[in-house]
């Protein structure tokens, strides 16, 4: 039995598409990249060349809808330099179909084949790109005579060795493309079809690998996107149930926050704020930010529907300075119109930025934005996507949504609730004839969060949250709680004063009893001092006559004691 050898890939370089591919295009294969009209078939395929002529690989770009300076200025904008390949390892070749040679009649391609094997010989070419192959073919007028010249040009590239991309403008709901050129994906070694559909207001590009001889591929229908960078195919992550677990805690940018959430947020968890419009998410956000750029961290800030300069502007009315971390790089401020193109879309360039930039910390506000960009299945099937991306990646998530009593913002705002790990509430509270607002932690996943909802205040000290003031069982914001703290502080001056006034009534009663007291004491050591007086008075009387009566018997010659002549009574 003879050996078969797996069909070798040849690796495409389009951030995406060689994940779909299972590793790139078929090696000395034929490849059909077809689409409607504007779908984005050349610039793909010229990518796909210039990232293989930059690995190496030269390649020959065959053009029959553009000349070759004509091709070089239409794509001179993507940054990956298609002029400055043209001058080394891109070799491009005029073959340009006019009108007037179309109908022709009996027509075959070899003299062109003969001259692109020339060229292949000449410049030792890996790829060759036939951009436009249905702009020739249309010239034979007939399908039979058509796919004699498919075959004949698959049966070239067998003996070349070269794989070959060949681009058509076909459609599936086109009867030209359904008939005339249907057969140009079966003669084809690997097709994929692109298309620009309709979503809502905005339309979405889509990529789908049809078919792929020799080897396994995705057949989901991805979303891409065209950027400056090139194409940009977005990715079906299969990220594991399991992701990166942090324990390490990290500031919210406020204080106060912190003390609610027992020490912060978690490193790695996924934050919503969200609220009616005013309420303070973005400044939420913004002190998010801030703290972690002054702690030396990467932040990517996504802005939907503002510019970044435009919020870092504004921010300086509340004290928070957002431009040092812009200047030093550790912030990364990048706006967007969330309907100029579909929610898929946002997602491919947000992924992308992710990449280039490797942030510590994404912020997305409001990532209910995206529901104007193709509804809300596929703006909650993109949150889930890059909360997934986050969750795996190890990135702290942290996105404000809009509260609202429209149906899709509500369901998108329940949807965010439940996934993420963190819910953090801002309402008004509207009474007194003022709106005020208040913040509560509904949600925190391991941590022992606080349940009290705090006034949250914007002056120029930025973002703050004021102590809890419960009165009668109410809690008290704005006017209502300055009023109330002016009669608690009126109640507590009356009490101050009557307190005073006892104090000084007490005082004056005790000082008037230490003054009897003292009145009576000086008259007590008087009365105790003349009874001294008097007990000395009548102990001296005593012996004087003690003495008398002795110098008396002494002049009797008595004895002192007889009693005789004594003054005691006798018995």
């Amino acid at each position: 039995m003879p050996e078969f050898l797996a069909t070798s890939r040849m690796p495409t370089g389009v951030e995406g598409l060689d994940a779909l591919l299972g590793g790139g295009l078929p090696d000395q294969r034929l490849t059909l990249l077809y689409g409607g009209t504007g779908v984005g078939k050349t610039v793909l395929a010229l990518e796909v060349l210039v990232n293989n002529a930059k690995a190496g690989r030269p390649g020959i770009v065959v053009g029959f809808e553009e000349g070759p300076e004509e091709l070089i200025e239409n794509h001179v904008s993507f940054d990956w330099g298609l002029a400055e390949a043209a001058d080394t390892n891109i070799h491009l070749m005029a073959a340009r179909v006019e009108d007037e040679f179309r109908d022709v009649g009996a027509f075959d391609i070899s003299g062109l084949l003969a001259s692109i094997e020339a060229k292949i010989k000449q410049t030792a070419a890996r790829w060759v790109l036939i951009d436009g192959l249905d702009a020739l073919l249309g010239t034979l007028g007939d399908r039979v005579a058509a796919m004699r010249e498919l075959f004949r040009l698959k049966h070239w590239l067998t003996d070349c060795g070269v794989a070959v991309i060949m681009t058509a403008k076909l459609d599936d709901h086109d009867s030209t493309g359904t008939t005339h050129f249907r057969d140009m994906p079966y003669v084809a070694d690997c097709v994929i079809r692109l298309q620009n559909a309709a979503h809502k207001r905005t339309f979405a590009r889509t990529l789908r690998v049809v078919k792929l001889r020799g080897g396994q591929s995705s057949s989901a229908e991805m979303p891409f996107v065209i950027r400056s960078s090139g194409v940009l195919v977005a990715e079906r992550e299969n990220y594991p149930l399991k992701a990166k677990v942090f324990d390490e805690q990290i500031g919210s940018g406020i204080e106060r926050l912190d003390t609610m959430l027992r020490g912060g947020l978690i490193r790695g968890n996924s934050v919503l704020i969200s609220g009616p419009p005013g309420a303070a998410k973005t400044s939420l956000a913004a002190c998010f930010a801030r703290e972690m750029a002054e702690a030396g961290e990467r932040v990517l800030y996504i802005s939907f529907d503002e510019a970044g300069e435009q919020i870092v502007e504004d921010l300086q009315s509340v004290s928070i300075n957002l431009r040092p971390h812009v200047d030093s790089g550790l912030l990364k401020m990048q706006g967007v119109l969330a309907g100029a193109t579909s929610a898929e879309a946002h997602y491919i360039d947000i992924h992308h930025a992710i990449r280039e930039f490797a942030p510590h910390h994404v912020i997305v506000d409001p990532i209910s934005a995206l529901v104007k960009s193709g509804g809300l299945e596929m703006a909650v099937d993109v949150s889930d996507r890059l909360l997934d991306l986050a969750k795996a990646t190890g990135i702290t998530f942290y996105v404000t949504a809009l509260s609202s009593a429209q149906a899709q913002a509500s369901d998108m705002e329940s949807h965010l609730a439940n996934i993420v790990d963190v819910w953090i509430g801002v309402d008004y509270c509207i009474g007194e004839g003022e709106r005020n607002r208040a913040l509560s932690v509904i949600k925190a996943r391991g941590i022992n969060h606080s349940n009290q909802i705090r006034e949250l205040t914007l002056d120029d000290n930025g973002p703050g949250l004021a102590d809890v003031y419960i009165a009668s069982g109410q809690m008290l914001m704005g006017s209502a709680r300055l009023r109330e703290e002016q009669e608690f502080e009126l109640r507590l001056r009356d009490e101050q004063q009557a307190h005073e006034r006892d104090r000084r009534r007490v005082e004056a009663g005790i000082t008037q009893t230490q003054e009897q007291i003292a009145t009576l004491t000086n008259q007590l050591d008087k009365q105790r001092l003349e009874l001294e007086q008097l007990e000395h008075q009548a102990q001296a009387e005593v012996r004087s006559r003690d003495h008398d009566r002795r110098r008396l018997l002494h002049s009797r010659g008595a004895d002192a004691n007889d009693h005789r002549f004594s003054d005691e009574p006798s018995r």
